[in-house]
């Protein structure tokens, strides 16, 4: 389940140029696809909304697609019916002009992330037919 936050933006600065913030998806041949966004400024934030944390953080804005928007630690996508692949978009970390990572590393993070994501799906599925049959 996304728990999609939505944030209240309390101050913005510019982001020095090459800093990108990192994705990935599992592709249908189970694969890892990564994705390098560009990191257009950085936003203290604070989250509002019934599952919010009291607190502030920094987290950068991307461009996705037309508009600019808060990195989340999950983008959910469709999805596909009867399939295992993963098609959601995970955050994987910010990627900085001086530390130029390669592509391996996120690959690696990438694949952990993964792993980590089906794991508590099936700890949820456990958990819910669990219910199930004691209900």
């Amino acid at each position: 389940m996304n728990q999609h936050k939505h944030w209240k933006i309390l101050q913005i600065i510019p982001a020095q140029d090459g800093w990108k913030a990192v994705h990935c998806q599992e592709t249908k041949n189970k694969d890892i696809e990564i994705s390098n966004r560009s990191v257009i400024c950085w936003a203290l934030v604070e989250s509002i909304g019934e599952n919010s944390v009291v607190g502030t953080q920094v987290r950068a804005i991307e461009q996705a697609s037309n508009d600019l928007v808060v990195v989340e630690d999950l983008i959910e996508t469709d999805i596909v019916e009867g399939d295992s692949t993963d098609r959601n978009w995970y955050f994987l970390g910010y990627n900085d002009p001086d530390s130029h990572k390669e592509s391996d590393y996120w690959i690696q993070q990438g694949n952990e992330r993964l792993r980590a994501e089906k794991e508590k799906r099936l700890e949820r599925k456990g958990r819910q037919a669990a219910l199930r049959a004691a209900g």
